[in-house]
């Protein structure tokens, strides 16, 4: 039941009506936790067998750390965690979808247990779907347990906001994911499967797929917000408009925030010569962490080099930037502002092609193809579609600048004709391309 799927959307009416109807808090949190478990099914009944393991691993070896400061009990769950998740991602075929999201979740808790930093102790059904809360089961966000088990203590709400949050949410990450990731998916993979093209159909597919990949994603975590405001729970934000990014760091602060902070808070503060003040130190962090990230998200060279690009450009930032901080009231230069902006948005798209190929052997022939033969030879109908929607989110990119629009929807509550208009336009998109229906990009990560 993937969120842009007539099923899905048919199971989510169909336990809000229920949750509607049960009053009690308990009863609504059981529900919640067979319905979660229930979508897992969905994909492969052997998941869900994945799914509790892990659950039960990280709450009772938290339990048994909280405050407890036993560091090889914490240790070893994290790497069971680590080995579990290197397993499924190897050796189960196909990989249990969602593994790498929840796999990280239990390791924060853990240790998060351990820093006595995961608030109050709850019982095993909070825990339970704190873990398997089916809008962000399959790609996200990462939440932490003291963003989310405190809500759960209360009866949550159905107001009338929640219900336009929602409705906004949903909306705005269909219309990214169907309209726009979709139809750019149309154009971006029949060029990287065969590479031999011209140039510029070569530089089309790279900058459609640096917005195909944010519209999938940041679409599919629109519409996990959305779905979670309808049973009243609110998970972090996971995109902040990335592609303004002024510089690496920026970058990584905007860009699936959740995964940034994890591998921040656990990773780089972690690693050793974090308190000295040899910079080198913090620059080998750097690129430890971003290393880590790439294999996160897959075991080829392709993903490695991908998180070790992303490092050297930390690493290059800071080494520049040196100690100097700008002040918050400090006058911008709108000029290099815009150069920053743009800058980071060409190194950013030279990063994703990294991450797009399929082997790093094609490589060679895409600076090929990229540097010979005629320029331009003619866009196909799809090409020039895309060429519009890569024109439209710029566009929503200049209008951010001035107007937060997500914000703005969402405070000023615009008229609801705005939304249907979005929705029905995502819903007809749908209807057209079903035989190229596309499968969410983080699904396969």
């Amino acid at each position: 039941m993937s969120f842009d799927t007539f099923p899905f959307w048919a199971f989510v009416l169909g336990v809000w009506l229920v949750w509607l109807l049960v009053r009690q808090n308990t009863a609504r949190k059981i529900l919640l936790t067979i319905a979660s478990y229930a979508f897992y099914a969905s994909w492969n009944l052997a998941y869900v067998a994945l799914l509790a393991a892990y659950t039960l691993l990280s709450f009772f070896a938290g339990n048994s750390v909280r405050g407890a400061r036993r560091i090889a009990l914490m240790l070893g769950s994290v790497v069971l965690c680590v080995a579990g998740l290197t397993y499924a991602k190897t050796r189960m075929m196909p990989m249990p979808i969602g593994v790498s999201f929840y796999a990280l979740q239990a390791i924060a808790y853990i240790v998060d247990c351990y820093r006595d930093n995961a608030g109050k102790p709850v019982g095993i059904l909070d825990f339970s779907l704190y873990m398997s809360f089916f809008p962000r089961l399959t790609a996200g966000p990462i939440v932490r347990a003291d963003e989310f088990l405190p809500q759960l203590a209360k009866r949550a709400a159905a107001s009338s906001a929640a219900i336009w949050e929602a409705l906004v949410l949903i909306c705005f990450g269909m219309f990214k994911k169907l309209v726009i990731a979709d139809n750019l998916a149309a154009v971006v993979d029949p060029v990287f499967s065969d590479l031999h093209t011209n140039p510029s159909r070569i530089l089309l597919a790279t900058y459609a797929f640096t917005v195909q990949i944010y519209c999938d994603f940041s679409g599919y975590t629109d519409i996990a917000l959305g779905v979670a405001r309808l049973f009243g729970y609110k998970l972090p934000e996971n995109f902040n408009w990335p592609y303004l990014s002024k510089n690496p760091a920026d970058f990584w602060r905007r860009w699936h925030i959740s995964l940034s902070n994890w591998l921040r808070e656990y990773i780089f503060f972690s690693l050793p010569g974090q308190r000295s003040k040899k910079k080198i130190f913090a620059y080998v962090n750097f690129m430890i962490t971003m290393l880590i990230c790439g294999i996160w998200h897959g075991s080829g060279w392709t993903f490695v080099l991908w998180g070790l690009y992303h490092g050297v450009l930390l690493a290059v930032y800071y080494g520049i930037r040196g100690d100097q901080r700008t002040p918050k009231n400090a006058p911008q230069n709108k000029f290099g502002s815009l150069c920053s902006i743009l800058l980071m948005q060409q190194l950013a798209a030279l990063g994703w092609i990294l991450f797009r190929l399929d082997h790093l052997s094609d490589a060679r022939t895409f600076v090929h193809s990229l540097t010979t033969g005629p320029f331009y030879a003619g866009f196909s109908t799809p090409e020039w579609m895309a060429v519009a929607f890569i024109g439209l989110t710029a566009v929503a990119h200049l209008v951010e600048t001035r107007i937060a629009i997500t914000k703005t929807a969402l405070t000023n509550r615009w008229n609801p004709w705005v939304m249907w208009v979005l929705l029905v336009s995502a819903i007809a998109s749908t209807v057209l391309s079903l035989p190229k229906q596309q499968m969410f990009l983080y699904f396969r990560f």
